[in-house]
């Protein structure tokens, strides 16, 4: 497992025999550039190595903005599929907050024909992944 990216906030992983990036979120409120940057990361670290799958662990992660939300279906989503991601899974103990962000980003995945799945632990996540090789 490699370290992408690795701040206070979020820690980005990639596994290469999984063509897989994993976001871990952490407890705490980020500012908007804050929220991007591991997005903008991923985004790029995908144009440089084969990626198919992106797990994001928002089990700790604050709630959202709706305009963080919107920047990430119109400007990081569509910057994804054209980067080559085929699956998104999310990792999640699911409130009413996160279940409103969640269902925003599934039909924004949907639009771009990107399966998009819900779980409760990384481990069923990476399972589900491995079911497309």
């Amino acid at each position: 497992m490699e370290t992408v990216f690795e701040s206070e906030y979020a820690r980005l992983t990639y596994e290469e025999d999984l063509k897989l990036l994993t976001i871990t979120w952490s407890n705490m409120k980020v500012t908007f550039e804050e929220y991007q940057k591991p997005f903008n990361v991923a985004i790029d670290f995908m144009s440089q190595k084969s990626v198919d799958s992106y797990i994001s662990d928002i089990r700790n992660q604050g709630i959202i903005s709706p305009d963080y939300r919107k920047w990430l279906q119109e400007t990081a989503m569509p910057r994804a599929a054209k980067a080559g991601l085929k699956r998104v899974v999310g990792v999640a103990n699911v409130n009413v907050f996160k279940q409103y962000y969640i269902n925003h980003v599934f039909q924004s995945a949907k639009k771009f024909g990107i399966p998009f799945k819900m779980f409760n632990t990384i481990e069923e996540a990476k399972e589900w992944i491995k079911t497309f090789d």
